[in-house]
């Protein structure tokens, strides 16, 4: 891979790595895995003139606090997420997210942080463009999509796998920077803004995942869908959560997060009201999954049209609440 020239620091702790941003301001870029980085620099999208590698900086293990709440480190390997007995055990929806990123070789290198924190994508934008298209798009600093070429913004789409399954479990993620520390809902990292996807000023970084634990009988599940699996990024991705009372019987409240189909994860809000307060059955399942093709306008992106991707939402979206409901059974009958 070849890249253009720059400096390659490597601080021992996340707080000097704060300084270095600071000191170094849009100069500078932040590398955990970088698998997402270095692709980017190698087509000439990035330029940085300092990359800040977190490689020396101690990677703690997954804990339980006394508040009941398992706390990740971002900078965890996906490989390490997926595998973890403690995230299988309390988010199964996230080691299932995580298995699903890129290959394995991309899941030992890519980290927790790093697949929050990713660039959005579109076919145009992520290649080189020395020897094309003359006038750049909104994300190269231009005034036209060439995806959409009547559009009046970026339309390029954000496929952090791991994001979907986080916003199901109403995590929370902590940031450090230079100034303070603080916690935001995994849902309110993202601007929907394609030009810059993630709310995170140039000095903060993302150091760890919190993730309250279950107070009920609660069922997950995880589909993504795309034409060569982990050879290339998502057509799309559901997440479902469905959290049960009455025995079981009665969904209590739903969760249905849609992810690689926006400059954001997107929650079928019209669909989790339908699924709320009742009895769960095949149909009622089958309603919902249409609810949300219906709600959900997804962007075309990366081949797939967008009657396609609403038809690839039902049936996807069946196919998760589906697993959820499954997996509830086979709780009960544990």
């Amino acid at each position: 891979m070849h890249l253009p020239k720059f400096e390659h620091l490597r601080p021992s702790s996340v707080g000097e790595a704060c300084r270095l941003l600071k000191k170094h301001g849009p100069l500078a870029r932040l590398a955990a895995g970088g698998t997402d980085l270095f692709p980017r620099m190698k087509y000439g999208l990035e330029s940085p003139e300092v990359v800040i590698s977190l490689k020396d900086v101690p990677v703690s293990s997954p804990k339980i606090t006394d508040d009941d709440e398992l706390h990740l480190d971002a900078l965890m390997t996906l490989a390490d997420v997926a595998l973890s007995p403690m995230v299988l055990e309390r988010a199964l929806i996230l080691a299932e997210a995580a298995l699903h990123v890129g290959s394995n070789q991309i899941r030992h290198m890519g980290t927790l942080g790093g697949n929050l924190c990713l660039e959005a994508r579109c076919t145009y934008y992520n290649q080189r463009h020395t020897f094309q298209y003359v006038e750049p798009c909104f994300k190269r600093n231009g005034h036209r999509c060439y995806l959409l070429p009547k559009g009046k913004k970026c339309q390029a789409v954000f496929m952090g796998d791991t994001v979907p399954a986080l916003m199901c479990l109403d995590a929370k993620v902590k940031i450090m920077s230079t100034r303070n520390n603080r916690q935001l809902p995994v849902e309110k990292l993202y601007s929907g803004n394609s030009l810059r996807p993630v709310r995170l000023s140039d000095d903060e970084i993302v150091t760890d995942v919190i993730i309250p634990n279950a107070a009920s009988l609660r069922g997950t599940g995880f589909k993504k869908f795309s034409s060569r699996g982990g050879l290339e990024f998502a057509a799309l991705t559901v997440a479902a959560l469905l959290d049960m009372v009455d025995n079981g019987k009665t969904c209590a409240t739903a969760r249905i997060i849609l992810g690689s189909i926006s400059a954001r994860p997107i929650r079928a809000l019209k669909a989790e009201a339908a699924l709320s307060g009742q009895k769960l059955s095949d149909k009622l399942l089958q309603d919902a999954a249409h609810e949300v093709a219906a709600e959900v306008r997804p962007v075309m992106h990366h081949g797939y049209s967008v009657p396609f991707l609403k038809e690839c939402l039902r049936v996807q979206t069946l196919r998760t609440l589906t697993l959820a409901a499954n997996r509830i059974n086979q709780k009960q009958h544990d």
